[in-house]
């Protein structure tokens, strides 16, 4: 068995006292939070945020993430990029406190003509 590291061990802990605090539905909405957040800084970085287009993690079901996009042609690239980008965001999560979902696919939709989320 290997040894935890301290990133871990923080994770553990914020977990924990997130269970105590305020049960176990903020786990899940900070594992949420994590994803979202690790989707677009991936989405940022491989040059796939344009001002005009956006694209948004809004779930994860058994290890699928549910993508919307702004317009097809963005869809279809997440689409194409799609093993990266799953592997992109699991390594963006490993070891941040709270991330509990390792992603396996996504699941892609087009909202056209939606304003961009929050």
């Amino acid at each position: 068995m290997g040894t935890r590291t301290t990133t871990e061990e923080a994770a553990s802990a914020v977990q924990r006292a997130l269970l105590q605090c305020v049960g176990p539905g903020a786990a899940e909405q900070l594992a949420l939070a994590q994803a979202r957040l690790a989707w677009q800084e991936v989405m940022t970085e491989a040059g796939l945020a344009p001002d005009d287009m956006w694209s948004r993690l809004t779930a994860v079901h058994n290890g699928v993430a549910t993508i919307v996009a702004s317009e097809p042609v963005l869809a279809a690239e997440l689409k194409l990029r799609g093993d990266q980008l799953v592997r992109a965001v699991n390594e963006r999560q490993r070891g941040r406190p709270g991330a509990l979902y390792e992603l396996r696919g996504l699941t892609l939709s087009v909202r056209p003509g939606a304003a961009a989320p929050e």
